[in-house]
């Protein structure tokens, strides 16, 4: 408990992770306009401190594709911006899955591809009670030297934001962020802390949980955060081979560029590894279009185009199956996790391929 009343109660800590993912089609990324969305992650670990009986993992969207800026005083509109909770799981691979690439085919455009999500930052975070209101704190690990990706995302060393969630019964003018339709199915003992009020305290993390929950995050400190609130984050020294976003997230280092979580700066084009899988959406799952409904994950997983033709390359075609099988075989040292791929071609129909794009579409018919 607090020893005073400028000191701070803890709610919850654990791991925080920021990532982003490039626009359609976006092959390289040099600033936030070539940024379709950014997302904030919360790993919460199975603590008698943390009141939970399973580690928990938090997905959330954050708006205008950045964290509030913090001025220190003065109050701007850039101080405040809204994060949605599109996906909490007990199970990291279901994180994984959502940060996969994806395609999907429009009627007017043809086939569109989103790249793979990519981490942008790593640390440590609590929620606080402190003078009247709670506040996310968090201590970045990775990159140790910000660079200009965590510039662009208004990712810092250290901040901390007033943060309250909205209560789902209330509209709200200029707050239309989200659609009405979507709300979190919060039970009556949650309901209950809210009473006739538009926003509240978390006081109780368990309000973060829900799928849709609705958050304004306000910035607040941008240094010496643990002696402000008189807290301790057991940040540690990560590395490459120590970053829980690999040990917690199930982040895999040959699927995803790491220089934006390692070095702080966007990949070039050659810096980005080949997809090895891509999961296929539906065009109502598409960016522009709210994406999934609560998180769940309904799409489907097949190699990427990109993959397929790195095992394949130098084939002539015509080539039936079996010669396809084989070709891909003597390939295989050039593809991290080639069998995955060498898998699915063994699952095509047994006949004549006369291009790449054939096997491609024998491949995209396997769902």
């Amino acid at each position: 408990m607090a020893n005073n009343e400028n000191s701070s109660d803890i709610i919850e800590r654990g791991d925080i992770f920021f990532f982003y993912r490039p626009k359609i089609d976006t092959e390289e990324v040099k600033d936030i306009k070539d940024v379709q969305r950014f997302y904030m992650i919360t790993g919460t670990e199975s603590t008698t401190s943390n009141k939970r009986k399973e580690d928990t993992y938090r997905l959330f969207l954050v708006g205008q594709k950045q964290l509030p800026e913090i001025v220190e005083g003065k109050s701007t509109l850039k101080e405040r911006n809204w994060a949605l909770n599109i996906l909490t799981t007990t199970n990291a691979e279901d994180i994984h899955k959502e940060f996969l690439p994806a395609e999907y085919t429009t009627e007017s455009r043809g086939n569109r591809r989103l790249a793979a999500a990519t981490p942008a930052g790593e640390g440590k975070y609590l929620i606080v009670k402190h003078d009247g209101h709670t506040e996310l704190a968090y201590l970045l690990e990775l990159p140790q030297e910000l660079g200009p990706t965590q510039k662009e995302f208004e990712i810092r060393k250290e901040a901390s934001y007033i943060i309250s969630v909205k209560n789902p019964k209330i509209s709200m003018p200029g707050f239309a962020a989200f659609s009405s339709a979507r709300k979190p199915e919060y039970p009556n003992r949650l309901m209950e802390m809210f009473g006739d009020k538009r926003w509240i305290d978390i006081e109780n993390s368990e309000l973060l949980d829900y799928e849709n929950a609705q958050l304004l995050l306000i910035g607040a400190r941008k240094k010496d955060v643990k002696d402000e609130l008189e807290i301790d984050i057991d940040e540690e020294k990560e590395n490459q081979k120590s970053a829980d976003i690999f040990k917690e997230l199930k982040v895999r280092k040959e699927e995803v560029p790491l220089k934006p979580l390692l070095k702080g700066k966007f990949p070039a084009k050659e810096e980005i590894p080949i997809a090895q899988e891509v999961k296929h959406i539906s065009k109502n799952e598409s960016p522009g279009r709210g994406g999934k409904k609560g998180g769940k994950i309904t799409a489907s997983k097949s190699p990427s185009a990109a993959a397929i033709a790195k095992l394949l390359s130098g084939i002539d075609f015509p080539k039936d199956k079996t010669k396809v099988i084989e070709h891909a075989e003597r390939n295989k040292t050039k593809l991290h996790l080639s069998e995955n791929v060498i898998g699915t071609l063994n699952e095509i129909p047994d006949r004549t391929y006369h291009n790449m794009a054939d096997v491609e579409k024998a491949i995209g018919n396997i769902r």
